[in-house]
């Protein structure tokens, strides 16, 4: 009884995480019959009443201003707020978000929490039951509140919990009463639990998940146990289930459990007659010689249906549960699952959504699964703490690997005067660390997608990880158990490290040690980065011992605001005023989809890099171009898949044609040989060879038609000769004084600065191309990598280094109707000299070759060479030969196929969270713009990098402690910027705090070179073939 129970300070007492809390349970639903235990939707239950919608609400800055007895059934409460539950207050107006990665919003000294802004929640609802709930026992279940809640019914205290990621249930049935029912809950924004829950997202409080009441039967099924175990052989099966009673009553006869395991037929019938005496427990067990096992590939689920029937006969309760038949193990230095070494394509997933929070909906969490199963991720890491229980049910039907993680993270203590690990071995934390591990075990240990538990992220290490990996191994023989921190240590199962280096990775593997390493962080996606992705990749498919990782991670966590002109845009840390000045600014945009689900770029190359088939050109003859083709799934053939080829010249298709119907088993090859004798080569063509593997059929997820899998080859035609100008070129003139050089001819005219050295005006058949001149340029807008890893002041020298450059000798002459300009700059600072030539014929062209001649060691390395030119607005037209169409880098490109695009300018902007590098592409064979009149075509000699900007790119630059967003920040201009590179640096992507860009993708401070030839064309010409034009 809780009638008198005394309000006690628990919120900040470590030892006393519960009050009056129900002991937890598998996820499961007392059906009154079996149709509806069938359609498995408590909603439909008569027992079943939902608390979701609208309470009264009252908001408090700290525990001294929260309204007094306010749940005794006399307080009115009519001129309160109303406020939406589930759903954070934070989102709902009052106090604000608050977003850090791994320091409290306050200064740590457990289990202490401040007092003057520990915001308190008063919650009310009203509501009343139906008669035909009497006799039953009546239980509230509040799915998750953060931080700490007490809850009265009709003025009596029934409880208190703490833990916001699982379930708090409680119950009632003594204080509910006929008629109206009053419900007061009073939730605290922080208390010691606070110390468990330091996740890297935004600290936001309230009621977030569910709340229902629901009414059980006195006599019950309390909770169940399903092990699915798949032998070895992959066909058989051990199957179990032990079942839980519970009887408060005296013994009132002899009740009967059915169990009943049905696929397309029933696999499983048996039924157990028993007395239940306060608690009792029975266990069906079978042995079967076939089944269809589980696995995210072959995500094939039994039903299993257990009812309660009583002396009389009568149904007491029934529910089912989906079953999954499989085998997790470590053997032999792998995690296998049915007895294969299955390659983790996986990702860490946050829930949040950009205007409720946390607080999603079934809906987001479909949309999730289906942008991951048609973007070839298989696994997915609960980030950090428990999702909600629909999440799991949704991954046991789809198919998706899940790493279940406690609600443990204490990453703050590494700023406490003690040690990181303080709390992790302190005795007084123990029950409640345990608590944690057990709640989340208990709900979710029916889940066939649950591969392993994980003990939570980054709260040191010490006794209490060890007793909670004790007691999950003694409850779950089932699973393995990991734990980041925990590293070789024998309370975890696997090797489960964050954002270690490619050598560290290839280290151990080499070591052939008893454990997998997989990681359970990787390619943090903070912007435009995940670059060398391929890389790592290539490495996991080297060693056995290495079995791939989990992205940071799946979505942006931003918030979706409004600015004073109606424009939306992105939120982050920072954009919430002064309530709370500590803030990690847009460390919380890592995703590889926007809040919204939009995608963003680099989850095109994670879809390339996952995909699981492999192309590989094993080639020896040159006319012929032979294709492996590997099947990298785990459990299934190929046939669900069509293949096609196809041969394009310069981007366009000229052959294509269907491969037979590929079997090919989980690990199999095979190789196809394509014979392109027919083809007569064209002067100065280039031929691709591209095959793609799309599906066949439509599923739930994933269309007909959908592109899982490509790969791309360069036949080996040579190159022939092209067509030149000849050796007589249209005439041009040549016009100088001290300041400039202007070269014309029928159609076009030059301009060149003799004091910068710059090209500096273009005209084209009367039509002004340039807006700025063409300059060198050594700079690029840092992305969120750059600036994690101090690039912006380590590079600085480089940042107005083509302002500050000095001309030192300027040289022009005619020779054969090819006017010549060459410009010798200096820039003092970093002691590099710049060689520029250019060479202009009659018809307009302007072949240029740019140098670094002269540098030092000593220098940083170069964010990028190359020049750039600024155009006029309406240049807003632009086409290319190289790789598309999305934007690609150095180190990102693997999943950008080389081909003929067009488009808009301003779209091949990306508006990225905050502002950065975006919309470059790699190996270009030529770019062109255009005004719908006339245009501009940068040919590479052979290929360079290139992209075009409706704004001037100087929009993308970092202003240190200044607050920019994408989308308000970076709108189209009468201006259109035009980078022309020899290469800028790789993206980056190992962390976004210090790692940079590797060394194979990094301009050090060398001597560089590249060519390329501008040509200025009218709309009707043929792009491909003005790219043919070659000068010599």
């Amino acid at each position: 009884k809780t009638t008198n129970m005394k309000v006690e300070k628990y919120w900040e007492d470590p030892t006393v995480f519960q009050v009056n809390r129900e002991e937890p349970r598998a996820h499961f639903f007392p059906f009154e019959s079996e149709e509806l235990a069938f359609e498995n939707d408590p909603a439909k239950s008569k027992y079943f009443q939902s608390l979701n919608g609208t309470w009264k609400f009252h908001f408090a800055k700290n525990p001294g201003k929260k309204p007094k007895r306010f749940y005794q059934s006399s307080y009115s409460v009519k001129d309160w707020d109303d406020i939406a539950v589930p759903g954070h207050w934070e989102m709902q107006g009052y106090s604000v978000p608050i977003y850090l990665d791994e320091e409290y919003p306050f200064k740590p000294d457990p289990p202490k929490v401040p007092y003057h802004y520990n915001a308190v929640g008063s919650y009310v609802k009203m509501f009343e039951l139906d008669e035909t709930w009497n006799g039953r026992d009546i239980f509230i279940r509040f799915g998750g509140v953060r931080s700490a809640f007490y809850v009265w019914l009709n003025g009596s205290l029934i409880g208190y919990s703490q833990g916001s990621k699982t379930p708090a249930e409680f119950n009632i049935t003594e204080m509910v009463q006929n008629g109206q029912n009053k419900l007061a809950v009073e939730v605290y924004r922080f208390s010691d639990g606070s110390y468990l829950e330091g996740q890297d997202t935004w600290r936001v409080s309230g009621l977030e998940r569910d709340v229902y009441l629901y009414a059980a039967p006195k006599t019950r099924i309390s909770d169940f146990f399903v092990y699915a175990d798949l032998n070895e052989d992959r066909r058989s099966a051990n199957f179990s289930v032990k079942v839980d009673l519970f009887n408060p009553e005296r013994f009132t006869g002899k009740y009967k459990v059915d169990a009943v395991l049905k696929g397309k037929r029933v696999l499983y019938k048996m039924d157990y007659t028993v007395a239940i005496d306060s608690t009792n427990s029975v266990e069906f067990q079978a042995t079967f010689s076939k089944v269809k096992p589980w696995s995210a590939e072959t995500p094939y689920l039994y039903d299993l249906k257990i009812m309660l029937t009583d002396p009389q006969g009568n149904l007491v309760e029934s529910f089912t549960q989906k079953v999954g038949f499989k085998r997790v193990e470590v053997k032999n230095g792998n995690l296998l699952v049915n007895g294969k070494a299955v390659m983790f394509r996986g990702v860490n997933r946050h829930e949040w959504d950009p205007v409720v929070g946390r607080s999603i909906t079934e809906e987001t969490m479909i949309r999730d699964i289906q942008l991951m199963k048609q973007h070839n991720i298989n696994a997915v890491r609960t980030s950090h703490y428990p999702n909600q229980e629909r999440w799991y049910e949704l991954c046991n039907q789809y198919g998706l690997y899940v790493i279940d993680e406690a609600n443990i993270e204490s990453h703050g203590m590494q700023f406490h005067e003690g040690s990181y690990g303080h709390i992790a071995n302190d005795p007084a934390w123990t029950a409640q660390w345990i608590d944690r591990g057990k709640r989340m075990v208990e709900r979710d240990k029916n889940q066939p997608s649950i591969i392993t538990w994980s003990m939570g992220n980054e709260a040191g290490d010490g006794e209490n990880f060890i007793k909670l990996y004790d007691w999950i191994k003694s409850r779950d023989k089932s699973r393995p158990v990991v734990y980041q921190p925990a590293w070789y240590e024998r309370h975890t199962d696997v090797v489960f490290p964050m954002y270690k280096t490619i050598e560290f990775i290839s280290e151990y593997a080499e070591k052939k040690t008893d454990k997998p390493l997989i990681l359970c962080e990787f390619a943090h996606a903070m912007g435009n980065s995940v670059g060398n992705l391929q890389d790592y990749w290539d490495t996991f498919e080297k060693y056995e011992a290495l079995q791939g990782g989990f992205i940071w991670d799946w979505v942006d966590q931003t918030i979706l605001k409004t600015d004073k002109n109606g424009t939306d845009y992105w939120a982050y840390g920072g954009d919430f005023g002064n309530e709370f000045s500590e803030n990690d600014s847009n460390f919380c945009a890592n995703g590889l989809v926007a809040a919204d689900r939009s995608l963003n770029p680099h989850i095109l190359e994670v879809k390339k890099v996952y995909q699981p088939v492999k192309f590989t050109d094993i080639s020896k003859k040159s006319s012929i171009t032979k294709i492996e083709i590997k099947n990298r799934y785990d459990f299934i053939d190929l046939t669900h898949l069509y293949f096609s080829w196809m041969i394009e010249e310069d981007g366009k298709q000229i052959q294509q044609g269907n491969l037979e119907k590929i079997k090919l088993a989980p690990g199999e090859t095979d190789n196809f040989n394509f014979n392109y004798r027919s083809i007569l080569p064209k002067p100065g063509s280039e031929y691709f060879l591209t095959i793609r593997a799309n599906t066949n059929s439509r599923s739930t997820m994933i269309p007909k038609g959908h592109l899982v899998a490509w790969g791309q080859f360069k036949l080996q035609i040579e190159r022939t000769v092209l067509p030149s100008l000849g050796s007589k070129y249209a005439e041009l003139a040549m016009t100088e004084n001290d300041k400039l050089v202007e070269i014309s001819g029928a159609e076009f005219k030059i301009t060149f600065d003799r004091e910068k050295g710059n090209l500096s005006q273009y005209y084209y058949k009367g039509i002004d191309l340039l807006k700025h001149s063409l300059q060198s340029n050594f700079w690029r807008a840092p992305n969120d990598n750059d600036l994690g890893n101090a690039m912006r002041k380590r590079t600085g020298v480089w940042r107005n280094a083509y302002a500050e450059l000095e001309t030192t000798e300027f040289k022009s002459l005619i020779n054969n109707n090819v006017a010549q300009i060459q410009v010798l700059s200096s820039h003092d600072t970093t002691g590099t000299d710049l060689e520029t030539n250019y060479f202009v014929y009659g018809n307009g062209a302007v072949k240029v070759t740019h140098k670094i001649v002269k540098t030092t060691s000593e220098n940083p390395e170069i964010p990028r060479f190359g020049l750039k030119m600024s155009l006029t607005g309406d240049f807003t037209e632009l086409s290319w030969f190289g790789r598309g169409p999305h934007e690609s880098y150095w180190d990102k490109k693997t999943s950008a196929a080389i081909g003929l695009y067009n488009g808009s300018v301003w779209d091949q902007t990306f508006q990225y969270v905050r502002p950065q590098e975006t919309g470059n592409k790699t190996d270009v064979r030529w770019m062109a713009v255009s005004n719908g009149k006339v245009g501009l075509m940068a040919k590479g000699d052979p290929t360079f990098d290139g992209s075009v900007h409706q704004y001037p790119y100087n929009d993308l630059d970092h202003v240190p402690h200044g607050q920019k967003h994408g989308k308000l920040d970076i709108q189209p201009k009468d201006q259109v910027d035009w980078l022309i590179d020899y290469k800028q640096m790789g993206v980056g992507g190992d962390n976004s705090w210090g790692a940079r860009p590797h060394d194979q993708y990094t301009l050090n401070p060398k001597l560089y070179s590249f060519s390329f030839m501008l040509i200025p064309f009218e709309s009707t010409d043929d792009l491909t073939k003005l790219s043919k034009l070659e000068v010599r």
